[in-house]
C-alpha cells in the first residue's frame, strides 16, 4: 500500500510493509537515492514491523516542484508530516527510525524535536550531521557536489565508491538508479540543493548527547564520504554514552552491501532497544 504525504517540499510517497498493527519503523534513505534502496532488507523488517518506506522529495515516486530549495532542514519538516498523517492514517503513535546519511540526521532530528515522544529508537547508518567542516569541506558541498555542472560529472563515480563491491542485486540496483541522475535535472537539482545545504548556519543538532532514545550506530570502515575514523569517531563522542556503536566491513550503504550482516545487528536490536549492550564499539 502506498500513501502521499503534501509538504512544503513536494508531495511524498510512503510505502507500507508489514502487518497491521505491528511496532512500527520508519525508514529514511540517502542523498541521492529511494525507498528502493532498503530492498534487501525490506522483507525481514517488514516481517516484525509495520514499515513505512519515504522517497524524499525529487527521488522514486516523491515529487519537487522546487527542486532547488530542497535541504536537510526542509527534510525534517517533510518527515514530521510524515509522522503526522502515520497518526491520522494508520493510528502510529509510537515508532523507531532508521535512517542512512542524510536519512539518518533527519532521524536524529526527530528524536530531539516535537515528535520526540513518538520516536522510541534510533538506527544511524552512517549519518550525515556530525563532519566537521573545514574551508576545504564547505568549498567541496558548495562548489562541486552542490553545483550541478561539476557535480553530474561526479556523482556516478562517487556512488560506485560508496556502494562499495557491488555484490548484491540490490547494489547493482541503486548504482543503476544513480547512473542516469546526471540526465534527471530534478533529481540532480535535489541532489546539489542537499549538498549545499550541510553547510546551511542552521543545518546541525543543537546537543546529540541529549538524545533520551535507544541508539544504534552502524558505520562502514570503508565508507568514502564520512569516515569511520573521523565522522564516525566524532559521532561516538557526540552521542549519548548509552548509544551502541558497530563498525562493519562496509562502504556508505552496509544494508546494500552486507544485508544479512546489516540485519544482524539490527533485528535484535529492535526487537529490545533497551536490552542491546550500549557504549560498546564491534568490529
Amino acid at each position: 500500500m502506498r500513501m502521499t504525504v503534501p509538504t512544503p517540499l513536494g508531495d511524498l510517497a510512503v510505502r507500507c510493509h508489514g502487518t497491521p498493527g505491528a511496532p512500527a519503523l520508519l525508514l529514511l534513505h540517502a542523498n541521492p537515492g529511494d525507498g528502493r534502496d532498503y530492498d534487501a532488507v525490506l522483507p525481514a523488517l517488514a516481517d516484525r514491523r509495520r514499515t513505512f518506506v519515504v522517497d524524499w522529495p525529487g527521488y522514486g515516486d516523491s515529487t519537487a516542484p522546487h527542486p532547488h530549495l530542497v535541504t536537510p532542514e526542509g527534510l525534517v519538516e517533510a518527515a514530521e508530516r510524515v509522522l503526522d498523517a502515520l497518526a491520522d492514517e494508520h493510528g502510529v503513535r509510537e515508532i523507531a527510525v532508521l535512517g542512512n546519511s542524510v536519512g539518518g540526521y533527519v532521524a536524529c532530528r526527530l528524536a530531539e524535536g516535537r515528535h520526540s515522544p513518538k520516536v522510541t529508537a534510533l538506527v544511524l547508518v552512517d549519518p550525515a550531521g556530525f563532519t566537521r567542516h573545514t574551508a576545504l569541506t564547505r568549498w567541496f558541498c558548495r562548489e562541486v557536489m552542490g553545483r550541478p555542472e561539476r557535480a553530474r560529472r561526479l556523482v556516478v563515480p562517487l556512488a560506485r565508491a560508496y556502494l562499495g563491491r557491488l555484490g548484491t542485486p540490490s547494489a547493482r540496483a541503486t548504482f543503476a538508479r544513480v547512473r542516469r541522475l546526471p540526465d534527471d535535472e530534478v533529481r540532480l537539482a535535489v541532489h546539489c540543493a542537499l549538498w549545499r545545504g550541510l553547510t546551511d548556519p542552521g543545518f546541525g543538532m543543537a546537543d546529540p548527547a541529549v538524545l533520551d532514545v535507544p541508539i544504534l550506530l552502524l558505520w562502514g570502515r570503508r565508507d568514502p564520504v564520512v569516515p569511520a575514523l573521523l565522522d564516525g569517531r566524532r559521532a561516538r563522542g557526540a552521542l549519548p554514552v548509552r548509544t551502541s556503536s558497530v563498525v562493519l566491513p562496509t562502504a556508505h550503504e552496509p544494508y546494500n552491501e552486507r544485508p544479512d550482516l546489516f540485519l544482524s545487528h539490527v533485528l535484535p536490536f529492535l526487537r529490545e532497544p533497551r536490552a542491546v549492550g550500549a557504549g560498546r564499539s564491534r568490529g
